[in-house]
């Protein structure tokens, strides 16, 4: 594994383990079809402390839902960075009608190509993402399934 890429991977696992839910540490990292993408879901006030919301994304949700920043990280299966792909991500919640997917907006985190959305819950989980990824190099689209809970949920 690549220094960046192993880099990567531990930082993804210390998000994850700084949020403590085992069921996301268990999905930060997933591969399909030659790519490899890690993801986090963070509180979008974590998130605002450091970095304005608003010129990241553009609009912040004011829908009276919790705010959180999903963040993902393409890699090829041997370690290469993705930097030039096309993400998208729609939100499933149980007994709500799913939105549209979002674009995920490429973000330059110390230095290297992620991709970011805010999204709105309604509830504290689970939650489900359709992240659907589409390369230059190919013809058809990526598909990743990711499950999470809130990470502003109290009761595990």
């Amino acid at each position: 594994m690549s220094f960046v890429l192993s880099k990567l991977a531990a930082l993804f696992v210390l998000l994850i383990l700084a949020l403590g839910s085992s069921a996301v540490l268990a999905q930060a990292r997933l591969e399909r079809d030659g790519v490899v993408l890690y993801w986090g879901l963070v509180p979008a006030a974590v998130v605002s402390e450091k970095h304005a919301l608003e010129d990241m994304h553009g609009v912040v949700p004011q829908d009276g839902g919790q705010v959180h920043h999903l963040v993902v990280a393409l890699f090829t299966s041997s370690g290469a960075r993705i930097g030039d792909a096309v993400v998208r991500a729609q939100l499933s919640e149980t007994g709500i009608v799913d939105a549209p997917p979002k674009y995920l907006t490429p973000m330059s985190v110390n230095g290297q190509m992620t991709y970011g959305q805010l999204f709105s819950t309604a509830r504290s989980g689970p939650y489900r993402f359709r992240v659907i990824v589409k390369l230059a190099s190919r013809a058809t689209e990526i598909e990743f399934a990711v499950s999470a809970w809130s990470p502003h949920r109290e009761v595990r």
